[in-house]
């Protein structure tokens, strides 16, 4: 009997031990759900923190290729087919290979050339015409080059100053800018005065040529036209020159 007293005292001790654990573990479960209240508000905003160190810098980038490195193998080529690098063919690659070569004159044009044509019809014979040049041209007569030229009822155009229609007459021209004539005075093979028949010539011409800057600095537009090989005398050249149509 006293065996079995014991043995009932001590499962009551465990089963005691076991109640007090359950019991502690609640507790301690309620005191945290206790002291768990809700979330207060966002505090302000900390200074900002003192900026960090630069990065390294980084790897510098590759070379560009060179304006005149065509195959961009960094060798300046000079060859004699397509792929030679020494476009300006001065016998070096470098920068002004780059620029290409200069490219061909255009045509120069008519604008600063002008045309005027005189009807010689009304006049009877005639030893000296004078015409007038202010009806043709508005602005300064001396900023402009003369080249002239008279038409034979033949058909034919002489240049003057010179020998006309069968060698039989020669011509010459004077101008007064100052006042806006042009003067034509006509001379036999002995260089008298000679009377020209009227309409034996139909018309006079004029060609005038505006002087650029240079020309007005002493420059020769005429001589520039003859060093282009263009015969002044030759009205059918200048004409085809400088693109006139009448």
């Amino acid at each position: 009997m006293i065996f079995q007293g014991r043995r009932f005292d001590g499962l009551n001790v465990k089963l005691l031990k076991s109640q007090l654990l359950m019991m502690s573990m609640l507790l301690l479960a309620i005191g945290f759900v206790s002291c768990s209240g809700e979330d207060g508000e966002m505090g302000p905003q900390g200074p900002q923190g003192v900026a960090g160190a630069d990065g390294a810098d980084g790897l510098d980038g590759a070379d560009g290729i060179n304006c005149w490195d065509l195959n961009g193998n960094g060798i300046g080529d000079i060859t004699e087919d397509d792929s030679n690098e020494d476009i300006n063919l001065d016998g070096v690659v470098d920068a002004l290979d780059c620029q290409g070569m200069d490219g061909q004159d255009g045509v120069d044009g008519n604008a600063n050339v002008k045309l005027y044509k005189y009807n010689l019809d009304v006049f009877y014979d005639y030893t000296q015409l004078i015409l007038d040049m202010t009806g043709y041209i508005d602005d300064d007569l001396e900023n402009y080059a003369y080249l002239f030229y008279i038409d034979h009822k033949s058909g034919l155009r002489y240049s003057i100053p010179g020998n006309l229609y069968n060698n039989n007459f020669y011509a010459r021209v004077y101008t007064n800018l100052e006042l806006g004539n042009l003067h034509v005075n006509f001379y036999d093979l002995n260089d008298d005065a000679a009377q020209v028949p009227g309409g034996e010539y139909t018309h006079l011409v004029m060609v005038a040529i505006e002087l650029s800057n240079t020309a007005k600095n002493g420059g020769d537009p005429l001589a520039e036209l003859k060093a282009a090989g263009v015969d002044t005398s030759d009205y059918n050249a200048v004409a085809a020159y400088f693109g006139l149509e009448e």
